[in-house]
C-alpha cells in the first residue's frame, strides 16, 4: 500500500498546485487468494493483487471523476484533466458534496491478524479436508461437487483537498463445500460453509454437517399441495429476502421513486416485534467499516424501530436533499463508481424462542428453508415476490419431511406488517451484502403453489 499512499500524495500535491475547486482521492487495493479441490486435486488456484485510484473533482458545482490502476507519476497530469473535463459535461443539478471530515471515527476490529499467518498450503489442506469429510459423512454422498477455499485482504484510502486522510485495512477467509447425494435415480446437493476473522473460524465439521444434511434431507422431497398456509422463514432465508429489498431503505431510491418508503419516515410500516438495525462499528461484522466512502463516520442507525421507520439510509447528497444528517451509508460498487447507497450490517433483532419452538406455535405450515429466483421473482420497487423454494412441512407442530418444487409468492412490504415472532436463531450472511435474521413466523397464510 505504500506505493498507492505514494502516489495519492503526489496526485494531491498536484492537484492542490494545478486545480481551483475541491477534490478527492480515493484508493482501494488488496488480494484476493482461492483453491478449489475436486477428487482430492486442486481443480483452480488463484492469487490476484489488484489495486486502483479514483480522482474526483468539484468544479462550479458539478463532480467529475477519472481513474487509473496505474502508479505512474507521469500519468497524474491526464488524470486531473479528465476528471475536470468529465465535470463540465455534467448535468446532473443536485448538489454533490467534498466531506471535510466527522468530529471522530469509531474503531471497530476487521482485520484479523491470526489470518496473516494462514498459509496457502493451510488452505488447501483445509478445502481438501472438507470434501475428504463430505465424501466420508454418509454413504449417500456420492461425491463433492467442489471443496473451496477464499480469502482476501483490503485498504481503503481517502484524501481530499478539505484535509481529511483517512485508511482502513480489512480481511476475512471463508470455506464452503457443496457435496451431492443420491439414492438410486434422485440426487440433490448440499451447501455447507464456514467463515470469519481467525482460525477458529475455519470449521470443518460445521461447514459439512450442514451441507451433508441439506443434501440427504431434500433427496425425497417431493411438493406439497398448492394451499394457503402458514409460513415460517428460516434464518438464512429471510436474510435472502432482507437483501433483496434491502433498497427500499435507500433515501436515494426514495428521492427517485423507487421505493415506496418515501415519505413514511414516522410511520408504521412492521409489526410491533420489527427492529432492523444498520451497524457498521460492529467489531468482525462482513460489513464493518470506520467511515463510508465519502469518509462520514461510521454509526449505529436505528432504521426501523418497534415497526415503526424511524429513517432512510442517507449519503450526503441525500441528506442534503431532505435536510437531515448523513447516515453514514456511502457506498462504491468499485473504486471506479459513483457514489450511492448501502446497508453495512443491517440486521433484524431477534426474539426469545428457537425454530423447534416457532414451529410448535405455528401448528400446521411450511418452514421455507429457502428461496431461489430473487433477481426474476422479486420486484425491488412494488415489493412483490414469487420465488421457488423448499423447505420442511409442519404438522401439529413437529417437523415433517422435506418438501421441493412449490412457490411462495407474497410482497415484502405486507410481510414486515405481518411478523407474528422472530425467533433467536440469528444467521449471519457471509456472501452478498451483511444482512443479519433470525428465523420469522408469518402471522397470516401466504399462497403456496406446488401440485
Amino acid at each position: 500500500m505504500s506505493k498507492i499512499n505514494e502516489f495519492c500524495e503526489k496526485l494531491l500535491s498536484y492537484a492542490k498546485s494545478h486545480c481551483d475547486g475541491e477534490f478527492e482521492v480515493y484508493a482501494a487495493s488488496g488480494e484476493s487468494f482461492r483453491v478449489g479441490i475436486l477428487e482430492g486435486q486442486i481443480k483452480d488456484y488463484s492469487v490476484n493483487d489488484y489495486s486502483g485510484i479514483s480522482f474526483r473533482i468539484k468544479k462550479n458545482g458539478k463532480m467529475g471523476y477519472a481513474s487509473t490502476t496505474s502508479c505512474d507519476e507521469d500519468g497524474i497530469p491526464a488524470l486531473v484533466e479528465n476528471a475536470t473535463r468529465n465535470a463540465a459535461l455534467i448535468e446532473k443539478p443536485d448538489e454533490q458534496f467534498i466531506f471535510s471530515g466527522s468530529a471522530s471515527y469509531p474503531s471497530p476490529k476487521v482485520y484479523g491478524e491470526e489470518l496473516d499467518g494462514i498459509t496457502a498450503g493451510e488452505k488447501i489442506a483445509f478445502a481438501k479436508l472438507m470434501e475428504q469429510k463430505a465424501k466420508e459423512a454418509d454413504p449417500r454422498i456420492v461425491k463433492v461437487e467442489t471443496s473451496v477455499v477464499t480469502s482476501g485482504k483490503s485498504t481503503v484510502v481517502i484524501k481530499n483537498s478539505n484535509g481529511m486522510d483517512l485508511c482502513e485495512d480489512s480481511n476475512f477467509i471463508a470455506g464452503y463445500v457443496i457435496p451431492i447425494a443420491a439414492d438410486g435415480e434422485k440426487m440433490n446437493d448440499g451447501f455447507g460453509f464456514c467463515g470469519g476473522f481467525d482460525r477458529a473460524c475455519l470449521d470443518v465439521d460445521k461447514a459439512v454437517k450442514k451441507g451433508v444434511l441439506e443434501a440427504i434431507d431434500f433427496l425425497d422431497a417431493k411438493p406439497v399441495k398448492s394451499a394457503s398456509m402458514r409460513v415460517i422463514f428460516r434464518n438464512s432465508a429471510f436474510c435472502d429476502l432482507i437483501e433483496t429489498f434491502s433498497g427500499i431503505f435507500s433515501s436515494e431510491n426514495a428521492q427517485r421513486g423507487l421505493s415506496m418508503l418515501a415519505g413514511k419516515e414516522g410511520d408504521k410500516i412492521a409489526a410491533d416485534c420489527v427492529t432492523l438495525t444498520d451497524d457498521s462499528t460492529l467489531d468482525f461484522g462482513f460489513g464493518s467499516r470506520a467511515f463510508d466512502a465519502e469518509g462520514v463516520a461510521g454509526r449505529r442507525t436505528v432504521v426501523v424501530e418497534g415497526g415503526v421507520l424511524k429513517t432512510l439510509l442517507y449519503n450526503l447528497e441525500t441528506a442534503y436533499k431532505a435536510g437531515v444528517e448523513s447516515t453514514g451509508n456511502a457506498s462504491k460498487g468499485g473504486y471506479t463508481s459513483p457514489i450511492g447507497i448501502s446497508v453495512s450490517n443491517f440486521t433484524l433483532t431477534p426474539g426469545e424462542k428457537t425454530l423447534d419452538e416457532l414451529a410448535a406455535k405455528m401448528g400446521d405450515g411450511l418452514i421455507i428453508t429457502e428461496v431461489s429466483g430473487l433477481h426474476a421473482g422479486a420486484n425491488a420497487v412494488t415489493g412483490d415476490f414469487s420465488l421457488m423454494s423448499k423447505g420442511y412441512l409442519v404438522e401439529g407442530g413437529r417437523t415433517g419431511r422435506a418438501v421441493t418444487g412449490v412457490t411462495v409468492s407474497g410482497n415484502f412490504y405486507e410481510l414486515l406488517k405481518n411478523i407474528e415472532e422472530p425467533g433467536c436463531d440469528t444467521y449471519h450472511n457471509m456472501f452478498g451484502a451483511a444482512v443479519s435474521s433470525p428465523s420469522v413466523l408469518i402471522g397470516v397464510p401466504m399462497s403456496i403453489a406446488g401440485e
